[in-house]
């Protein structure tokens, strides 16, 4: 009678735990937090600040006629702007860090919706195409970017997407407005004083590499993770920009001795690009007022808002875009010249 008693009390608790673990996954397939199943419901919050597990979703799953792509330089952007400025509904996938691979992937995601993509706004820094083929500086999960149902049971039962994006949005009221994804920058310290008390400064200048250290890299970054898009792609407009780092950036490439390979590098890849009819080229890195003017930062990289807005807008007016190849060498030795004649901070 014992061991029968015992064996229902076992059987009980197995349906207990089978059935609150398929109410988890329930709970997850209906809310969605990271949007691998559908878009956001209407009258639930959701937080999106996960962006290695939130992209992937936001790219098959919502809808939009353009996007942007790229590192933390593009996470201060308002989509809102994007509709008045240009008129598209844009969604933003920025991905901090971004290598080559990271771009492609989410390149890849969007290929899987069933959007009509007018427009790419692909932010390029330079340094990640020097990378070795498919470096990553994060670990993406890759289970949320592929198409196998099977392995979505770490997204299902995951105690971290229960209570940071399910029971603590419903509970605290918290919600993420679309247009203002990823705005991690939005309440850093900006200004002369912060950016120094970030800044490595460096000890020695290196002698420089050559101006073609990085042209292999480059070109294997290009030709397996970005052009083949371009080229399947060829309705779609690629706006593809360089951001305007701080002077204390092109400080640590010169210290580096890398400067120049990096400058040439940006060369070869606006040459490459502007054999697409589909693309178009904005180039901010020569704004020396403003890369100078350390206000503007938060650290040697990372500006304010308002550039977000400033590029957005040059997007809808032509304002430092680039037509040909002379004018990106034009832009390019501008800033060589520059970099050859600015006072460079070294020592303690």
């Amino acid at each position: 009678m014992r061991k029968k008693s015992a064996n229902r009390q076992l059987k009980v608790l197995l349906a207990l735990i089978l059935a609150g673990l398929l109410g988890l996954a329930g709970l997850t397939i209906v809310v969605d937090p990271f949007f691998q199943y559908h878009a956001p419901l209407n009258g639930v919050n959701y937080v999106i600040d996960n962006q290695q597990s939130q992209n992937p979703g936001i790219a098959r799953n919502f809808e939009y006629d353009s996007v942007i792509l790229g590192s933390s330089m593009t996470d201060n952007f308002d989509t809102l702007l994007f509709a008045q400025l240009l008129g598209l509904n844009t969604v933003k996938l920025s991905s901090n860090a971004a290598a080559p691979k990271d771009l492609s992937m989410l390149l890849e995601q969007v290929n899987r919706s069933d959007n009509e993509v007018k427009q790419v706004f692909l932010c390029i820094d330079t340094y990640s195409f020097e990378y070795a083929l498919g470096e990553q500086i994060y670990e993406l999960p890759e289970y949320l970017y592929d198409e196998n149902l099977f392995n979505d049971v770490s997204y299902l039962f995951n105690k971290d997407v229960l209570l940071d994006y399910i029971l603590l949005p419903a509970f605290t009221g918290e919600n993420t407005p679309i247009n203002e994804a990823y705005w991690f920058w939005q309440n850093m310290s900006y200004g002369e004083e912060a950016v120094m008390s970030s800044y490595d400064i460096p000890e020695t200048v290196s002698e420089s590499v050559g101006r073609d250290f990085f042209a292999d890299y480059i070109s294997a970054n290009l030709q397996t993770y970005l052009l083949p898009y371009i080229e399947s792609m060829p309705d779609t407009v690629f706006t593809v920009f360089f951001p305007a780092y701080s002077v204390l950036h092109w400080n640590t490439e010169y210290a580096a001795g890398t400067w120049e390979a990096e400058l040439d590098g940006t060369l070869q890849i606006l040459e490459t690009l502007l054999e697409y009819s589909n693309v178009e080229i904005y180039y901010f890195q020569d704004m020396t007022d403003f890369i100078t003017d350390l206000n503007h930062y938060s650290d040697a990289s990372h500006y304010s808002k308002e550039m977000n807005d400033y590029m957005t807008a040059c997007f809808a007016s032509g304002e430092h875009r680039l037509y040909t190849v002379e004018e990106c060498r034009e832009a390019v030795e501008g800033m060589r010249e520059f970099v050859s004649e600015m006072d460079v901070l070294v020592g303690s």
